[in-house]
């Protein structure tokens, strides 16, 4: 079973939303990455924080064929946060590696991650997932529910444990494991490993820069991909990866990863800087800074 296979339904559960639709930016944004991971959206639906009206929204996904329902919003602790009781009227089994894995990946960007009850559950053949009402809650929790979701659904539908996960992106909103991917280019015959590390500076031309956003087109991991590859290829290059995140990120975040391993130290401290440089070039990336004085800039734009 394949993410094309899967048809998912995104409920937004919001109060606000639910009056005036405008106010829903963390369903729409559910179903472009959703999309963008190549499962079947039939839409966006917005309930208000009702446990009823939840369960029905459910109910009805369940009735439809639906395979796969994401929630976003009332996972908090406020008295309108019912989203996770909701699921548990409907009798949903609860997976609780999932939403352990969602808080742990942005506890330290997010110290209050902990007070959040996002997560996964199941109910018969069907896998919901309750993420955050934010932006940055949506894009974090997808970024770790969607390397599972494909196999889970398909071990709902009786299918054997042989994982169909999704390939890697080197560009996306997830976090970047600077130890993990300096491992892809390590080699016995490495003189010299070269990493450049770029992250979200508090300042920008003399202004102090408090929020900033990377967005990215569809193309732009492949970009990076081929400008990879051209650096492995360059003369003594063992090994060369680079990765770029995007979505809301905070001051300090890694947002840009090369590392480079050759033969001798100068190969690979002339290939690194060339990776960052030409990477920085061609890719379709953009960049949205937030200033303190409140003005704003996109930088990058064609």
């Amino acid at each position: 079973m394949t993410a094309h296979d899967i048809t998912a339904l995104v409920v937004t559960c919001s109060d606000t939303a639910s009056r005036d639709a405008a106010h829903d930016r963390s369903g729409p944004l559910a179903a472009d990455l959703l999309t963008g991971a190549g499962f079947a959206v039939t839409g966006v639906e917005i309930v208000p924080d009702d446990e009823q009206l939840i369960g029905k929204a459910v109910t009805a996904a369940a009735e439809s064929g639906h395979r796969l329902v994401v929630l976003t919003g009332g996972t908090g602790l406020g008295p309108r946060d019912v989203t996770p009781q909701a699921l548990a009227a409907l009798g949903a089994t609860a997976v609780p590696g999932v939403g352990e894995a969602m808080r742990a990946a942005a506890r330290e960007r997010v110290p209050t991650t902990d007070l959040s009850r996002s997560g996964a559950w199941t109910w018969g053949p069907m896998l919901l997932l309750a993420l955050p009402g934010s932006t940055g809650g949506v894009r974090d929790g997808w970024a770790v529910a969607a390397p599972l979701v494909e196999h889970a659904v398909a071990m709902l539908a009786g299918g054997g444990h042989v994982p169909t996960l999704a390939p890697e992106t080197w560009v996306g909103p997830q976090p970047i494991d600077v130890a993990r991917v300096c491992a892809d280019v390590a080699d016995d015959g490495a003189g010299a490993t070269v990493v450049f590390e770029g992250r979200v500076r508090d300042h920008d031309q003399g202004r102090t820069v408090v929020a900033l956003t990377y967005e990215a087109h569809p193309g732009a991991d492949a970009v990076l991909r081929e400008v990879v590859a051209a650096a492995a290829a360059r003369p003594g290059v063992l090994g060369a990866t680079a990765r770029h995140r995007v979505g809301d990120l905070a001051i300090g975040d890694l947002v840009y990863l090369v590392a480079v391993s050759a033969a001798h130290r100068q190969e690979a401290f002339d290939t690194c800087a060339w990776l960052v440089d030409t990477a920085k070039e061609r890719l379709p990336i953009w960049k949205h800074q937030s200033f303190a004085d409140g003005t704003t800039q996109w930088v990058n734009c064609p």
